[in-house]
Order: C-alpha cells, then structure tokens, then sequence
C-alpha cells in the first residue's frame, strides 16, 4: 500500500505533550491543516512571540493572519517537544541567510534543524538532528503557464521533461520540479536569490529521488539530495538535505503509526 502523508488536525498536534527525538540520519515530516479551532488559534497565539504577533497583525486578510498565527504557533509546539522546552520560551535568530534558527542560554536545540512551508491553508514542517533541511509544499493549479514559466527560468534538462509529458501531466510535472527547486534554495538559506536556472534537478528513475547539479557551486553545493513526499492528489511536496544518508519519517495522525518513506 502506498503511503501517504496525512494533514492533521491543529488542535491534535497542539493537545500532545509527549517528548519527541529525532535520530541523525531520519527527517521527521509533520503536516497539517492550518484552519483550526477559536480554542486552538488563541492557543497558538498565545505561544507566539511580540515580533510575530505583529507580523500576523500586518496581514491585510484576516485568515492569512489567522494562517500565519496557527503555523507558527504548531511549529513552536513541535519544537519545544523535540527540544523539552516550552513553545512561548524558544527563541530564533535569523542564520547568515536569514533562515531561522534556535537560540538562547541554555536551549536544548542544538542538534535541531527545521523548516516550514505552507500553501492554501496547508503546511508541512520538517525536523532533523544537525542536518541542513529546506521543505516546500504547493497546490497544483491545472490552469499554470508551466512551459511559458519553465523557458524563462529552468534549466534545459528540466524544461524537455515538462514539454515531453503529456499535456494532462505538465503542470503536476512543473509543479514537481518546482517544489523540488524551492526546497533546495529554502534548504540552503539563499531564497529566489539565486538565480534557479544556475542549478538543475536530476530526477532518478519513479521521479521520487533526485540529486543536484549546481552551476556555482560556491554559492550553493552540489551534496544536496531531494525528496518528493507522497502527499494528496493535487499536490507537490519535497524534502531538500545536505547529504545521501537519510530518511523520510512521515508523522502521521496518532491513530495511524508513523511511517519510514522509501528512498
């Protein structure tokens, strides 16, 4: 049977109290809906910090406010079990590309990575132990100029892949390398920054597993390894890490055991 990554309810993961560990060579991939309850908003809220309580104010619409709110507050909850401390004590810093990450006297988040990713009302978060993450989640949208797209700003091994599926295909094609493309760049700390035409996905056989080519490679390194992860129909999700040695634990609802993604 394949596997599938569940989205979860908010309030679910935010009830659990439980410590959670996550070994050196495993990604732990957590998803879930970000509506979520009254209770389980002012929850979430009330784990945020001043600095993002006044990001999620600046929201001209309301629910992206409200999105903002339960994603960050989920991902404070999940850290503060992987690290044992509370979700309103952690504090983050901003890397030497701006990707965040844990800090402050006496944390206990030193072996941990992470990183968020969040579309139409959906997130996924990815921890690991040390190891360089970068995660991306996109709804398809059937209706994108994926060719017009792909000449301007892919590579040319890339843009043949799009242009030979079949044309039922190639937005999910597209949407495929472009998740893997963004995970990498939000991995490596550098953002849209980096041109995405300088680098080129190079999918194995199944289309699950891929590594990298990077045209500079002094500015993002060629030991990165991608991972698509089995979300629902009509998304795109992937897992970009440093390294070949790992692998995808999916943190599915307590109710269905968590699951070890084939690599």
């Amino acid at each position: 049977m394949a596997l599938t990554l569940l989205s979860q309810d908010p309030a679910l993961i935010c009830a659990a109290d439980s410590s959670l560990r996550v070994a050196p060579r495993s990604i732990h991939v957590w998803a879930f809906d970000l509506k979520a309850s009254p209770a389980c908003l002012e929850q979430c809220r009330q784990t945020l910090c001043g600095v993002e309580r006044a990001r999620a104010a600046r929201f001209v619409h309301a629910a992206s406010g409200e999105d903002f709110v339960v994603a960050h507050g989920v991902l404070r909850h999940l850290l503060g079990r992987y690290t044992g401390t509370a979700a309103r004590d952690l504090m983050f810093s901003p890397g030497a590309n701006g990707k965040p990450a844990l800090y402050g006297p006496g944390r206990a988040g030193d072996d941990i990575s992470f990183n968020l990713s969040h579309s139409h009302s959906r997130a996924l978060i990815a921890v690991s132990n040390r190891r360089e993450i970068g995660i991306d989640l996109e709804k398809i949208k059937p209706g994108v100029k994926a060719l017009a797209i792909a000449r301007r700003y892919f590579a040319s091994t890339e843009l043949a892949a799009i242009e030979t599926a079949p044309a039922s295909l190639q937005a999910a094609t597209f949407f495929r390398y472009w998740v893997a493309k963004e995970a990498l760049l939000k991995g490596a700390g550098i953002g849209l920054r980096f041109p995405i035409d300088e680098f080129e996905v190079q999918f194995e056989g199944g289309n699950l597993r891929a590594s990298v080519r990077s045209r500079e490679p002094s500015r993002l390194a060629g030991d990165w390894t991608l991972q698509m992860l089995p979300v629902e129909t009509g998304w795109a999700a992937a897992l970009a890490a440093r390294g070949a040695d790992w692998t995808v634990r999916l943190q599915n609802p307590d109710h269905v055991p968590a699951l070890d993604a084939p690599m």
